[in-house]
């Protein structure tokens, strides 16, 4: 009895092990929930400026990631609407671009919550949101997001 005890064990704890530890963290992302990434520079003061926008999605529950980012270029001679300047559709979002967009999104947590709030008329704005509202990061002024630029660069190589 003692042996099929023993042999039972050894037999649930090989099987626990995993050979490959392949972890998709961003499934809450699909067709119908999307993540949107913004930021939008100071360049215009408290009228705002240029926008970066990346947004990721699914075309199905089990389908790649991918990603449309587009930039916006605002006038701050007469105030108009930001005019898009550059679109880019359907990139298929990599492994390391899916660490970069979890790593944008801790940066942006981070830099919030590291410091006091105060009033401002002026800087920096950034947002990450799912299009369900479960998760709205919103952080004015705020800090030009490092891992947001290294995504922004890799998504635009392609």
């Amino acid at each position: 009895m003692k042996r099929l005890f023993s042999l039972i064990g050894i037999f649930v704890l090989i099987s626990s092990f995993k050979t490959e530890n392949k972890q998709d963290i961003l499934l809450h992302i699909n067709h119908l929930n999307k993540l949107e990434l913004l930021s939008v520079d100071d360049k215009c003061g408290e009228w705002g400026g240029n926008e970066k926008q990346l947004i990721i999605y699914r075309d199905d529950f089990k389908g790649p990631l991918l990603s449309d980012y587009s930039e916006k270029t605002k006038n701050c001679n007469n105030g108009s609407v930001p005019q898009v300047t550059k679109s880019i559709t359907r990139i298929k979002v990599t492994e390391e671009e899916s660490k970069l967009i979890i790593e944008a999104i801790n940066e942006l947590c981070e830099s919030k919550m590291a410091r006091e709030d105060y009033p401002s008329h002026s800087g920096i704005f950034n947002r990450i949101m799912l299009s369900d509202s479960s998760m709205i990061i919103t952080d004015f002024p705020s800090v030009e997001l490092k891992k947001f630029g290294e995504l922004v660069g890799k998504i635009k190589q392609k």
